[in-house]
């Protein structure tokens, strides 16, 4: 599993546990759902680093904020090591991006001189 596919996994995890909490959270839970999904989507599609930007703020505030929640201990401690896990996805998600295009980018200079 490369990069790309784990960090649309984790979103589809994170929209798939926000939309089960709608009942208990109400709107906010509804909106990052939402998000989650939408962010999930325009990466498949697209491939956009917006959406990973997004995607990134949205696990940074999952990280951050799992330990406030009043829900049980392993759900806090599932969503911040899945986080986590979405961070260093992100991370390496972008990392690949910019191999990618230097790699593709230096036959054609090459070429040129």
């Amino acid at each position: 599993m490369n990069a790309r596919n784990l960090l649309l996994a984790v979103a589809l995890a994170f929209g798939i546990t926000e939309t089960v909490d709608i009942p208990h959270t109400g709107i906010p839970a509804a909106v990052f759902a939402v998000v989650f999904f939408a962010c999930a989507v325009w990466l498949w599609r697209r491939g956009s680093v917006v959406a990973v930007a997004v995607l990134v703020l949205q696990f940074l505030v999952e990280v951050t904020q799992a330990h406030t929640w009043k829900v049980a201990l392993p759900l806090q401690i599932f969503a911040m090591t899945l986080g986590t896990v979405g961070l260093a996805a992100a991370a390496a998600t972008l990392v690949a991006r910019r191999r990618h295009r230097r790699t593709a980018a230096i036959p054609s200079t090459q070429a040129n001189a």
